[in-house]
């Protein structure tokens, strides 16, 4: 599957690896969707290489959350990392969040 930057849209990825677009009411998702998408906790697992941002439940493989096929595909590609994903992750546009979730504003 391709996602554009150019199409505007975001995206949750369910575990199942159906992909359901997505887009924010005013410009930029709040945190409380983000936090609905990802069914917990959001963290920032990466950043690809069109801007999105791969948002995941920080405690989803504590939690027991089962594992995202598709999800783990993209990270690992992105990332260049061996890890895996799991639960429902959001894909968001860059144009559709905050700048503090952007790589190098993001707190440490």
């Amino acid at each position: 599957m391709d996602f554009g930057a150019d199409d505007k849209l975001s995206y949750m990825i369910r575990v199942s690896g159906e992909v359901v677009p997505a887009m924010p009411d005013d410009g930029e998702f709040p945190l409380q969707e983000i936090r609905d998408y990802v069914a917990g906790t959001p963290e920032v697992a990466c950043e690809t290489a069109d801007g999105f941002l791969l948002f995941r439940n920080k405690h989803g493989a504590a939690s027991g959350l089962a594992h995202n096929g598709f999800a783990t595909f993209l990270y690992r590609k992105a990332s260049r990392q061996k890890g895996s994903v799991f639960g429902r992750v959001f894909l968001a546009h860059p144009a559709h969040v905050a700048p503090y979730w952007k790589a190098g504003k993001r707190p440490q």
